[in-house]
């Protein structure tokens, strides 16, 4: 992919472009933004730029086509280093590789790059020993750092970087990118638009395999806030169960946050042209005038609670089926019901 193939974040790749064009790349970069708006992306396409083999070529994108591109493109590239969690953390036998490397020559780039993904994530062993690195980094190296925000960073990791901003991704750009998603049929009418209001600026591959999966999860669910007595009775657990093992029950969670996000915002007077659960908007339509903007806060309370819980390894099941029966029981799931 080239820069041009980059969509929505064109004030990041103009600052990016300005510096290739002066010749005054730092030896360090921290892309700031959310997760899936392109970060990644932007890092290895400057890699790519920077050693693009293309004779007698101008501009600063890279050609795409030339061994040097195709290695990175390919993940092959020997001095393209890209680094990734390892399980909930960047660990410090991780830095330890990079420094290794970092202290050889480069085997065939112009400029190698290091690519931290989600380097909030590093622990602080890691983070202590990455320190290091930037505080001398090797002449022909540049670091990139991805995360979202600063806040799990050492400040002393921040102060040695160049910062470049990416905002999420603008709606009409999210509807081109999902619809245009391989490994399953593209997102069309009303599962789009919902797609592009879950995405919230993000653009998730899953939304395009998943989907049609996803939105009759969201009936089943809907069909138990319509009547959850009912439903308890006619499988909702079971149906938990098979989420469960799917792997679909963190889409069960999110989308309840958004459940009672959007019945929070009628309930206080909101727009409906805010709902991300627009194209179900009768449903919430008809909660809403029956719970309060609080009573929701509760309801979305307790799915974040329910959240914590499983990151603490509880069962999927079981948790799940908690999470309703607690609805059920604080009056959050039935139609006339109040907190």
């Amino acid at each position: 992919m080239s820069f041009a193939a980059i969509l929505g974040q064109e004030r990041a790749l103009g600052f990016l472009r300005r510096m290739v064009d002066r010749g005054r790349v730092p030896g360090a970069l921290l892309f700031l933004g959310p997760h899936q708006v392109g970060k990644r992306t932007a890092a290895l396409t400057l890699a790519k730029a920077l050693n693009c083999e293309r004779e007698g070529a101008t501009g600063w994108d890279s050609c795409d086509t030339c061994p040097s591109c195709r290695k990175v493109d390919a993940g092959v590239h020997p001095d393209v280093i890209s680094v990734a969690p390892d399980g909930q953390f960047i660990k410090i036998g991780q830095v330890r590789e990079i420094t290794e490397q970092l202290g050889l020559n480069p085997l065939l780039a112009r400029r190698r790059m290091v690519v931290l993904r989600e380097a909030e994530r590093m622990n602080p062993d890691a983070a202590n020993a990455f320190l290091k690195t930037l505080e001398e980094p090797p002449a022909d190296t540049l670091i990139v750092l991805c995360a979202e925000d600063t806040s799990r960073l050492l400040p002393t990791i921040v102060s040695r970087c160049v910062p470049v901003r990416f905002n999420p991704l603008p709606e009409e750009v999210l509807r081109r990118l999902l619809a245009a998603q391989p490994g399953g049929a593209a997102p069309q009418g009303d599962g789009l638009d919902f797609a592009v209001r879950l995405a919230q600026g993000r653009l998730r591959p899953e939304l395009a395999t998943r989907l049609p999966a996803w939105l009759e999860i969201r009936e089943e669910l809907l069909r138990a806030f319509r009547n959850p007595d009912g439903a308890l009775g006619a499988g909702l657990g079971e149906k938990f169960a098979k989420w469960s093992a799917s792997g679909d029950w963190g889409f069960v969670l999110e989308w309840l946050e958004t459940w009672f996000r959007d019945v929070a915002l009628l309930a206080a007077g909101g727009q409906e042209g805010r709902l991300i659960n627009a194209d179900r908007a009768d449903d919430v339509r008809a909660l809403a005038p029956r719970m309060t903007a609080e009573s929701a806060a509760h309801g979305f309370a307790a799915v974040l609670g329910t959240r914590d819980a499983l990151a603490r390894n509880a069962n999927k099941h079981l948790a799940l089926e908690a999470l309703w029966l607690t609805l059920c029981q604080e009056g959050l799931a039935l139609p006339g019901g109040s907190a």
